[in-house]
């Protein structure tokens, strides 16, 4: 793996990352806007409407934060010189796999693996 290569996934890493970010401080404001909100009398619909968006924004907050998570790790890996080695058997994840996935910590066969034993 090129160090120009490692560069670039940093850098998309650091984009995705700064993207995340600016996303759950979105939704961490529309979830407080919303149950500001939830103090004032309005009618049975209008509530439940209110309860399915805040689920939706905690749902959207979670997996944004997982996925935020997913990110720093690779990006401690690259600067632990450990980026593009997965995790599992230790061979090198293939670039394509990482262009698609910055954030893949198994091989393809690892990954297939532990895809059947969670099924």
């Amino acid at each position: 793996m090129t160090k120009e290569f490692v560069a670039e996934i940093e850098r998309v890493l650091t984009e995705q990352r700064a993207e995340l970010l600016g996303n759950l401080t979105n939704t961490n404001a529309a979830f407080r806007a919303l149950t500001e909100e939830g103090g004032e009398i309005g009618d049975v619909i209008d509530e439940a409407a209110d309860t399915v968006d805040r689920k939706m924004l905690e749902a959207l907050g979670t997996k944004d934060f997982n996925r935020l998570q997913f990110i720093d790790s690779a990006l401690s890996r690259v600067h632990q010189g450990k980026y593009g080695l997965c995790v599992a058997c230790g061979k090198p994840i293939p670039e394509a796999r990482l262009r698609a996935i910055p954030h893949a910590v198994l091989c393809v066969d690892c990954k297939v693996a532990d895809e059947r034993r969670n099924r």
